[in-house]
């Protein structure tokens, strides 16, 4: 069976393969009014790979680990928060280092870094409060005590058995990151398949890191769609990130994911099949 790519929401993806699964920042619990999964969902993981510290990344990470019994790959923040805070075992943990490899339950795994949008939590909290929002100020407080916000933003190269790659840049396709940045990566990670976060109005960043990665699978999801309504954000309609990276890499098979949403990662071939959990 060809490997899938598998999306849940917000930023939790699967790599479903013949030596297990992996998943990017698992997360489960009701947020900002949406939920499409449970913890049993993500009892099969064999290894979870954290992007980052902000909470909807983070906070269902400790229990699915314990479920699971997977190990973690992340940055030593990460791993030392999961270590100190919720006790997971240092054996575990592989702490990585950016273009420095690591072979975990068969997956090589190479990470990067890349620069998230501006974003300040004690501006966040002030307005939260003077605004009366909660479920803001909520977010801000847990995102400041319950989370490791401080970690650095980390991309995902991941190396299947039979050469097939899967490079997930999470949300870091934006203005903060340049076109040589992006080039950069790509000349040292050759990418088959592209997990690309798409929000607000960055459709042309999202476009370009693509064109810069060159892909011949490109997965776009929406990371914060929720949340960005809750922030009183909107997001540039999907088909329009579809079609930007259409233009820019015409050969490639782009997909937009929604939550149940399977791809084969050799023939882009998509299923859907509806969350049971669904509180959307």
């Amino acid at each position: 069976m060809n490997p899938k790519i598998r999306y849940y929401g917000w930023s939790a993806l699967s790599i479903e393969s013949e030596i297990g699964t992996l998943f990017f920042d698992p997360f489960f619990r009701e947020y900002c009014g949406a939920r499409w999964y449970g913890l049993e969902d993500f009892a099969h993981a064999s290894v979870v790979c954290v992007t980052h510290g902000h909470e909807e990344h983070y906070l269902d990470t400790p229990i699915i680990v314990a479920r699971s019994g997977a190990d973690v790959v992340g940055t030593k923040a990460v791993c030392n928060y999961l270590a100190w805070r919720s006790r997971v075992p240092r054996e575990r943990l592989h702490p990585v280092q950016p273009f420095s490899p690591v072979t975990v339950r068969g997956f090589d795994i190479t990470t990067f870094k890349w620069q998230h949008r501006d974003i300040n939590l004690l501006k966040a909290l002030t307005k939260a409060v003077f605004q009366g929002n909660a479920t803001q100020l909520a977010w801000a407080w847990s995102s400041a005590t319950n989370a490791p916000f401080y970690s650095d933003y980390t991309g995902f190269h991941v190396t299947l058995p039979g050469g097939l790659t899967v490079l997930n840049y999470n949300e870091g396709f934006n203005t903060k990151m340049t076109d040589a940045e992006i080039a950069g990566i790509g000349s040292r990670l050759r990418t088959d398949v592209l997990l690309a976060g798409m929000q607000l109005d960055f459709t042309e960043d999202v476009a370009r890191g693509a064109a810069a990665l060159k892909p011949r699978i490109v997965v776009l999801y929406p990371p914060h769609d929720h949340f960005h309504r809750m922030m009183g954000a909107t997001s540039a309609p999907w088909p329009i990130f579809k079609a930007a990276v259409e233009r820019r890499l015409p050969d490639a098979k782009v997909v937009i994911a929604e939550p149940g949403t399977a791809i084969d990662a050799v023939t882009g071939e998509t299923t859907f099949t509806a969350p049971a959990s669904a509180a959307a």
